[in-house]
């Protein structure tokens, strides 16, 4: 059957596959509207189509059209007409103006507008200037529309196709039909997979140099997410033959030609690196012999040395307890090196060392600035030292790109540098290439730089290994912190956390000698959630006097019945069930309700926030939220569509139906992304877990996020096995090598 109507509201929508329901407005039909269920992508609330389909009874919901395809149209009757102007398609006209503009024009009304639009002033309340706006305005939308529609065929989803006709207008057509591999190129967020079913339909040959040079690309982007800088030649052709389906001295032509055009830096032996990806590499190398050669320069009399030694003795001098040599000789580091590396697992005193530096510099009268690649981080920062702590992103002053919220342009650089004396970054081995570069760009010449991390955490989750290079490379001063200090001796978190780092397992049968680290050895999934939702509802809180929702559970994979996912919807059902009167809000297959525990999941820039004080007054705003920020659903506005989360408890963020792709439920995540925070308790299951996540270092770095406590669920031998196994997936970063290459000249 055939119906004509316009699209009144969205029922659901999910956002991975396009398929929706929605109520058709329509004559066509008994009771004025009907509700339509198929795949929507491209259409909007307001819109007039043409829907085919079948009528089918659901057996909860009744009558419905199962669509098939539709088609937009323009509305003819004049009530359709009437509700199409006013729908707010167009800025300015509302219900009377639109019944204005139908009686001087009727059925020609959207004939005038698209051809005459000049005739619109002949309606009382359109000046010359709103008729020529108006015009403008519909004639945007009518190409918008096309072009949606005609990227609709490539599977392209609505907000991508936006992107697209933003970014070459008319010349959308040309370039699909002809070069679809500059759209991956151009435009973040369009993948090659996307681009290269394009081409396949529009007809562009599977051995086309176009096609493989773009193939290559996405091959080392690939590699990017994977934490590598540069792949090896052989290997990048045999991953590319492969993505490609083409033999590899194709794809090596391809390389040839991409290094040529300047696309690609090739390094021997074998070392295939993209532009940026090397240039930001090579950055980082010069700009840190920059910084520590010009230290150098500033050398001291020996009047100052003893003076400046004075000041230091009377700040240790006043801890009640005594620093060890390794601490002392941090110290002294910190003071004497413009660059400088601190690392230590936990309860070594990393922040004695931090505190003791910042106090020394302060009465030095040296600006000091403090901050980490996290907001977490930073925050665990600012509590541990007493001073001020930023991310790295709000201290270079990120913004997004155009068009863009989730890629950041850094108002501090090297034309606008920072202003401080000392920068001292902590959870050093969370910061990838990229945001190593942002920062340097803006450090300015003279200034100490003092790099703090744990090396034997998780790398970070973007390219390089920074932290662990500039360590092993020897150029620069570092130290190693490793006592367990007094106030941290009768911790088993501290002490396992220690063990496992050696590759000693910890006692697991010993739950009654511990009074934080505990292990339930169980083989039933089902058992494991149960006493997960025990632990969190009843005995951890009442134990460790903590909030159910400070308890946070690790788990290493996203995907599996123990997974992020699953366990996520499983313990919301418990944790904060559906109630009547409890607001609530579908996107999507995702249910966010009030008082949800929910993380952002990207960085957005120009995401405002405020603060609030006394009676409700708005007392700070700002803009950012980013990756990794855990908050709690505050508020959700049912006609509004909106929820509002506040995260650390003082940072109000509101987000529209759109924005909540940013968001997921948090009562469980990753243990990747708990990297740079603390909870007071943790719970690991780990059952099932697949065998490429059984790494040390991944239990390393879940263990150490507890201050109270650490409780494991699951199997005794999958612990074993991630603690014998200290294999590190290799990464393929050539940081040392730039190094070598300034540092030896």
């Amino acid at each position: 059957m055939v119906l004509k109507g316009s699209v009144d509201s969205f029922k659901y929508i999910n956002d991975t596959n396009h398929y929706g329901i929605f109520i058709l407005a329509s004559r066509d039909t008994e009771d004025g509207n009907i509700a339509v269920t198929g795949n929507v992508f491209g259409l909007s609330e307001g819109d007039y189509i043409e829907v085919t389909g079948n009528e089918v009874i659901h057996p909860v919901y009744g009558k419905q059209i199962k669509m098939t395809s539709f088609r937009a149209i323009q509305p003819t009757d004049t009530d359709a007409v009437i509700k199409y102007l006013a729908s707010g398609a167009l800025k300015g006209i509302g219900p009377k103006l639109a019944v204005r503009i139908f009686t001087t024009f009727g059925e020609k009304t959207l004939e005038i507008l698209e051809n005459e639009p000049e005739r619109l002033s002949e309606v009382k309340g359109i000046s010359e200037n709103m008729a020529r706006n108006l015009a403008i305005e519909y004639a945007e939308k009518k190409n918008m529309r096309d072009a949606i529609m005609f990227l609709q065929q490539y599977n392209i989803s609505n907000t991508l196709a936006a992107k697209i006709y933003e970014r070459y207008d008319e010349k959308m057509y040309a370039i699909v039909r002809e070069h679809p591999y500059r759209i991956a190129e151009d435009i973040r967020g369009i993948g090659f997979k996307t681009v290269d079913e394009i081409a396949k339909s529009v007809g562009i040959k599977e051995n086309s140099p176009e096609r493989i040079e773009a193939g290559i690309q996405h091959t080392l982007l690939v590699a990017l997410e994977e934490g590598h800088t540069y792949l090896p030649k052989e290997m990048l052709k045999e991953r590319g033959s492969e993505i490609l389906a083409v033999t590899p001295d194709l794809v090596e032509d391809g390389i040839m030609n991409l290094c040529l055009s300047n696309k690609l830096t090739f390094k021997n032996p074998d070392k295939v690196f993209l532009k940026g990806v090397y240039r930001e590499e090579a950055f980082c190398a010069a700009k840190l012999k920059i910084l520590k050669d010009s230290f150098y320069e500033k050398s001291l009399s020996d009047a100052d040395k003893e003076y400046l030694d004075n000041k230091l003795e009377k700040i240790i001098s006043g801890y009640k307890f005594e620093l060890d040599d390794s601490q002392k000789k941090a110290i002294d580091a910190g003071i004497n090196n413009g660059i400088f590396l601190l690392t230590g697992g936990p309860g070594t005193g990393k922040t004695t060392i931090i505190k003791a530096l910042i106090e020394f510099f302060y009465d030095c009268n040296k600006d000091v600035v403090l901050a980490a690649p996290t907001g977490r981080a930073a925050k665990r920062m600012s509590e541990t030292t007493g001073f001020e702590a930023k991310t790295l992103h709000r201290l270079l002053e990120a913004s997004a790109v155009k068009n863009d919220s989730e890629e950041a342009r850094f108002a501090r650089n090297e034309d606008n540098p920072l202003e401080a004396e000392v920068y001292i970054v902590d959870e050093m081995s969370m910061v990838d290439v990229f945001l190593f570069a942002s920062f340097l760009h803006a450090v300015p010449v003279g200034s100490r730089v003092i790099l703090v991390g744990d090396v034997n955490q998780l790398p970070s989750v973007g390219p390089g290994n920074i932290f662990r290079d500039l360590l092993n490379c020897g150029y620069f001063k570092s130290e190693t912190l490793e006592k367990i200090h007094r106030q941290s001796e009768n911790s088993r978190i501290i002490l396992n956390a220690h063990e496992v780092n050696k590759g000693i397992c910890p006692a697991l049968d010993k739950n009654g000698e511990s009074e934080d680290f505990f292990f339930l050895e169980r083989s039933d999934k089902r058992a494991i959630f149960r006493d997960v939702i025990e632990l969190m509802k009843n005995r951890i809180p009442a134990k460790f006097k903590t909030d159910m929702l400070e308890i946070q559970i690790l788990a290493p994979a996203r995907k599996g019945e123990l997974g992020v996912e699953n366990m996520n919807r499983v313990l919301q059902n418990y944790l904060n069930p559906a109630e009547d009167g409890k607001p609530e809000i579908m996107r999507g297959e995702s249910i966010f309700r009030l008082g949800d525990k929910v993380m952002q999941v990207v960085n957005n820039y120009d995401m405002p926030w405020i603060c609030r004080g006394f009676n409700d007054i708005t007392v700070e705003k700002g803009e950012g939220v980013y990756n990794g920020d855990i908050g709690i659903v505050t508020r959700i506005n049912g006609f509004d569509k909106t929820i509002t989360v506040t995260f650390d408890e003082t940072r109000e963020a509101t987000y529209s139906r759109d924005d909540m792709d940013e968001l997921e439920l948090a009562y469980a995540i990753t243990i990747h992304k708990s990297q740079g925070s603390e909870y007071p308790a943790i719970i690991i299951p780990i059952l099932d877990t697949p065998r490429q996540l059984l790494s040390r270092n991944l239990f390393y770095t879940a263990i150490t996020r507890a201050t109270k406590c650490v409780m494991i669920l699951g199997s005794s031998e999958k612990i074993k096995e991630m603690v014998r196994n200290d294999g590190e997936r290799k990464r393929f970063t050539d940081f040392s090598q730039r190094l070598k290459e300034v540092m030896e000249v």
